[in-house]
């Protein structure tokens, strides 16, 4: 389809969007054609001679379906001055263009295993999830972590320990990126129009960046809901930062107000229950297409009646063409439906599922081969954390395997020496003995020897059956596989959990976002599930909404008899 084409289709207010000038403020309701709103405007701007477009979205699956869509208006003479990508990945530009090197990220498994490290060393009887989330709040902020509290406490520590890996996560590309634009050592990109999508979600840093390029020149258009906000336990700003925005830059706001993808039953269900928040951007839902769907509830006597019920109807629309998926709350919540699923030979995609390589034990397991195989130090201190030694050694061991050489040729009487403690020396000395032996192997091609006597020392180390079985699983995967580990573990990492056409799709609300589908089944749907305790009333609606408006045609809602019907699906008149 050409630009004409597609101009010609834009309603009044996506228009209005394309061609305005100055900074705007596109309030979208789900399934207002945003993307394609912001490719035409993309397209328009990169017509004109010499103009550079940004455009930020918040995954990189987005960040290249709008890259290839502003291209397809433009033709490829445009993509020298169009700048698509992430938050992250842009920031992560910046810092490599900055430095002329590319900085070396964590992976989420490194990560929790530093944080699980950390938290036994202090004494700490956190879920893994909760302490990781308190340290990327404490690092949403360029201000340093609170020293008199515990959250502060941890995320400092954390903060040396990945610094003495030699690794940055992604809080470090935001925060380094917005410090060096603040202070002038980077520049901000030079593009003459910046396009912002699911604006709403943006933390205080991503903001900042976001302000820094509309300061420099950039004329910005954020796309946003703020009834959409579901990320607040990420530090997602939602209204406020789309307040601040519109009141610093004075942009234009324009309501994107009619959905393209969903019948008029389904969108009714959305708006009575989000009409029931308060502070919110008051706009109404206009369904494009008009009546002709279907919303029906169903109470089951327990979760398994349920998850039956929901596969069987979801199943039969993938087995008519049709795409589907089943939405729940929380991933535990689709335990029971993968198992329905498995039992009655239902092709499914578990969506919100995790590869195996981002459990702690498994994450370390792969650095372990990694760091036998590359011949380097990088990831030594969590393997030597995992060992059981203490912050306080792996600080003063720090300076001692900065080199290979030294590695290679200290003895335990050099580590006492240096005040490292003799258990500490012992493990740290064992480790470097077994790494020199392996490496030797790996030079000649004996992985499976190696395989053998990494997956041997990690036993050793795990302390819980929870972790004994992921680096058991990780074990009977690896050595079936043949290559370099890095090999293996880049194809683990590529081909686990891949969706198909026809597979019925299981996700969660949080995950379902940006999605859509023919036919839905949101399950559970009960007091103590949603809403949830863990966060505020007016979110866990917002996080119902953008479940309820996933659907396009048909949309079946249900509970199991164990709690008492949500509030959500009485306020939407249904119970």
């Amino acid at each position: 389809m050409s630009l004409a084409d597609v101009l010609a289709r834009l309603n009044p207010a996506q228009r209005e969007v394309v061609e305005h000038e100055g900074h705007c403020i596109a309030v979208a309701v789900p399934g207002a054609g945003k993307t394609a709103t912001i490719s035409a405007k993309a397209a328009v701007l990169l017509e004109r001679p010499n103009v550079r477009v940004g455009a930020v979205t918040f995954s990189k699956d987005a960040a290249v379906e709008l890259r290839d869509r502003i291209l397809g208006l433009t033709g490829p003479a445009a993509k020298g001055r169009l700048i698509a990508g992430t938050f992250h990945s842009l920031a992560y530009k910046q810092l490599s263009s900055a430095a002329g090197k590319r900085p070396d990220i964590a992976t989420d498994g490194e990560r929790a295993a530093l944080v699980l490290q950390l938290l036994q060393d202090m004494g700490l009887e956190w879920k893994l999830e909760d302490a990781i989330s308190a340290i990327e709040k404490c690092k949403t902020d360029l201000a340093p972590p609170p020293a008199d509290t515990t959250e502060g406490q941890l995320c400092a520590a954390y903060q040396q320990a990945i610094e003495r890996n030699g690794r940055l996560d992604f809080q470090d590309l935001m925060r380094q990126a917005v410090s060096g634009m603040r202070a002038g050592t980077i520049k901000p990109f030079a593009v003459d129009a910046l396009l912002v999508d699911e604006f709403q979600d943006a933390d205080p840093l991503q903001t900042e960046w976001t302000g820094i390029h509309a300061r420099a020149g950039s004329a910005t258009v954020v796309v946003a809901d703020d009834d959409q906000t579901i990320f607040c336990f990420r530090s997602a700003m939602g209204k406020r930062g789309i307040d601040t925005f519109a009141k610093e830059f004075e942009a234009r706001q324009v309501v994107l107000g009619t959905n393209y993808r969903s019948h008029s039953e389904i969108l009714t269900v959305a708006d009575k229950v989000i009409r029931n928040n308060r502070d919110r951007i008051v706009k109404d839902l206009v369904s494009f297409k008009g009546p002709g769907g279907n919303v029906g509830f169903q109470r089951h006597d327990d979760e398994y009646k349920e998850a039956i019920a929901a596969v069987e109807a979801m199943s039969s629309a993938v087995r008519a063409g049709k795409s589907a998926a089943i939405l729940a709350r929380t991933n535990r919540i689709l335990d029971p439906v993968e198992a329905i699923c498995r039992s009655h030979g239902v092709k499914y995609h578990r969506a919100a599922g995790r590869s195996i390589l981002d459990r702690p034990e498994s994450a370390l397991f792969g650095n372990l081969l990694e760091l036998i195989e590359q011949s380097g130090t990088n990831g030594l201190d969590a393997m030597l954390g995992y060992s059981g030694i203490g912050v306080s050694d792996l600080q003063m061991l720090q300076g001692i395997f900065a080199s290979m050489k030294v590695v290679a040729t200290t003895t335990k009487r050099d580590l006492l020496a240096a005040s490292v403690s003799e258990d500490a020396a012992i493990k740290y000395l064992d480790l470097n003995k077994r790494l020199m032996e392996w490496r030797s192997l790996c030079a000649r091609g004996f992985h499976a020897l190696v395989l053998d006597g990494a997956y041997e020392w990690m036993l050793k180390w795990a302390t819980k059956d929870p972790g004994k079985r992921s680096i058991n699983t990780t074990y009977d995967v690896l050595s079936r596989l043949n290559g370099r580990f890095s090999d293996r573990l880049d194809f683990l990492r590529r081909t686990n959990n891949e969706a198909a056409p026809d597979a019925l799709v299981l996700t969660t609300f949080h995950s379902s976002k940006g999605l859509e589908w023919d036919h839905t089944a949101l399950i559970r749907l009960e007091e103590t599930v949603i809403p949830d305790d863990g966060s505020t009333e007016d979110e866990e609606r917002r996080l119902f909404y953008v479940a309820v408006t996933r659907a396009r045609q048909l949309m079946t809602l249900s509970t199991a008899r164990k709690n008492p019907t949500s509030r959500f699906v009485v306020e939407a008149g249904l119970a």
